[in-house]
């Protein structure tokens, strides 16, 4: 037994020791009060005021023999002394009260265990026969005159005392002996399941995945904190929640779960998840049962990944095989093309010139010419896509490549009243290493698609970012036309994927190819009716900035 759980006990037993003689006491007032005996019942207040007095006394000597095993067999060696008092004032041999006894004992056993129940026991054995044989006259309570002690009687008395002290003592310490084993083994098994719950909380906390169990309705009844991390909600705001709510999912989902599982021990299974400040990640989600030890089912277990950027590698890797197979196919069919159709349009304007035609046939030659030259363009598009040219890097002024753009965009076809071209950049100048020719055909693509997306007009903003990491520059195109939804977004950079009626679909996938020729990357947010956001982003930074105050130039039709 600890030495704190040892000094509890004994403050426990002083004040047990305190109701019990201030109960004596009230009980010999009220008897002497009501009753009147005929002795004196003065020694028992005596006896009490002694009992009180030691107990002042152990409150003293606390503060240096707090504790400790040999205190408490002080205290109960008075104990056992006060005892025989009051057996031998209520009687002495005669007096009922010597199963009293049986309290310090009991106690002597359960602080002091078996060595200190069996001399608690020999104590009180002792105090017992002493009292009996050499102090008869002390009887006052219930005992007329000296008592006579026949030697048959006074054995009887002190072997039966001393079996049943004995055999308390015995019973007692085994007693004790087991509940200080048993209360050892569970200390030492609650430290087990303390450590290993430990170890399983910071197991679990520190996963990265989400983590989602539910009970067998589905109601969500925990969330890790690589959870609450993934889904930016806390464990709170979905306790209780349906997991068919969080996952957006549909009320037939779980039943969709279930089916699954009876077939296989896990279900995996992908989906975009809406974050509530408006962001949208790709997550991988793997279902399975979750039971007991016994193999009773408690409910489902739901582990989960952020797969949003190696789903965007994947789909960039998609990307570029098909690019890499359409380029070798553009590569040959563009020779093969352009010079039966030069052929063509030279015929056509060799006979539009001699012959002078009217009516239908001015207007078919025309329609060929116009669509040669269209199907020229296509061709044009195609060795662009499919051999760039050789990629020559030089330091250049990025605010001078989109000023020039604009004004190329202002004179252009797209550009009507209802536009208006609002440019920001973070200096006045921006000098990186970048492809001049390249970067302006960028520019332009992404200019003219976002005019052509707002046929009714509104603001183009390009504008130029400087990240936290000096290595990286941003610029942004953002406008307010049409937008694109979900499906449109994943095909927006694939070759012939084109919105407008008059457009050859490789525009996209041309910027895509000379971004990632610049080691770039490039990102698409658009909303249906809201307007679309691409962010080319460009690596390997080689000059500075100019200037520090940045500038807002604006231009309108």
């Amino acid at each position: 037994m600890s030495t704190a759980e040892t000094e509890r006990q004994l403050r426990w037993l002083m004040t047990l020791r305190v109701v019990i003689v201030t109960t004596l006491l009230v009980c010999a007032f009220a008897i002497e009060l009501l009753f009147r005996p005929v002795e004196s019942l003065r020694p028992l207040f005596m006896l009490a005021a002694a009992a009180y007095g030691m107990v002042l006394l152990y409150a003293v000597l606390d503060r240096w023999l707090r504790g400790t095993r040999g205190f408490a067999f002080v205290q109960l060696t008075g104990d056992a002394l006060i005892v025989t008092c009051f057996i031998g004032i209520t009687g002495g041999l005669n007096s009922p009260m010597s199963f009293l006894y049986l309290l310090p004992i009991a106690i002597g056993s359960l602080l002091l265990y078996r060595r200190g129940g069996m001399a608690l026991a020999a104590i009180c054995w002792l105090l017992y026969t002493a009292m009996v044989t050499l102090g008869p006259q002390w009887a006052v309570v219930g005992n007329a005159g000296p008592v006579s002690l026949e030697p048959a009687r006074l054995i009887y008395y002190l072997v039966a005392h001393l079996i049943a002290m004995v055999a308390l003592a015995m019973l007692s310490s085994t007693l004790s002996e087991r509940l200080r084993v048993q209360g050892r083994e569970l200390v030492e098994r609650t430290g087990t399941v303390v450590r290993l719950q430990a170890l399983n909380e910071n197991i679990v906390g520190s996963i990265n995945s989400g983590l989602v169990t539910t009970d067998l309705e589905g109601e969500i009844n925990f969330l890790n904190r690589g959870g609450t991390q993934i889904i930016n909600m806390t464990s709170q705001e979905v306790d209780g929640e349906s997991v068919e709510a969080l996952l957006n999912m549909g009320e037939g989902f779980l039943n969709e779960i279930r089916r699954r599982l009876l077939a296989q021990r896990r279900f995996r299974f992908e989906r975009y998840f809406d974050r509530p400040d408006g962001t949208k990640i790709f997550l991988g989600i793997a279902a399975s049962n979750l039971h007991d030890k016994a193999g009773r089912p408690l409910g489902y277990l739901f582990i989960f990944q952020d797969l949003t950027e190696i789903h965007a590698l994947e789909q960039d890797v998609r990307l570029k095989e098909r690019m890499v197979a359409l380029g070798e196919m553009a590569a040959g069919m563009a020779h093969e093309l352009r010079n039966p159709l030069a052929a063509i349009s030279g015929s056509v304007q060799y006979m539009k010139s001699e012959y002078q035609p009217e009516g239908e046939s001015l207007e078919l030659m025309d329609i060929i010419l116009r669509e040669s030259e269209r199907l020229d363009q296509a061709i044009r598009d195609f060795l662009t896509f499919a051999r760039p040219g050789r990629f020559a890097a030089e330091r250049a002024d990025l605010v001078k490549l989109i000023e020039d753009s604009v004004k190329l965009l202002r004179k252009s076809p797209e550009f009507h009243r209802g536009h208006r071209i609002v440019t920001r950049y973070p200096g006045e100048s921006v000098v990186f290493d970048i492809d001049p020719n390249r970067m302006k055909q960028v520019f332009w693509n992404l200019a003219t698609n976002a005019l052509k997306s707002m046929p009714d007009g509104g603001r183009l903003t390009i504008e130029v970012r400087l990240p936290d990491d000096v290595e990286e520059i941003e610029i942004v195109f953002a406008d307010e036309g049409v937008g694109m939804d979900e499906a449109q977004r994943a095909r927006y950079f694939q070759p012939f994927n084109s919105s407008f009626r008059e457009g050859t679909g490789l525009g996209a996938a041309i910027v895509y190819r000379l971004v990632e020729e610049h080691q770039g990357r490039i990102f698409v947010d658009s909303t249906p009716g809201e307007g679309t956001c691409i962010r080319v982003r460009l690596s390997h930074r080689q000059g500075a900035t100019q200037g520090a105050a940045p500038r807002l130039v604006a231009a309108g039709g």
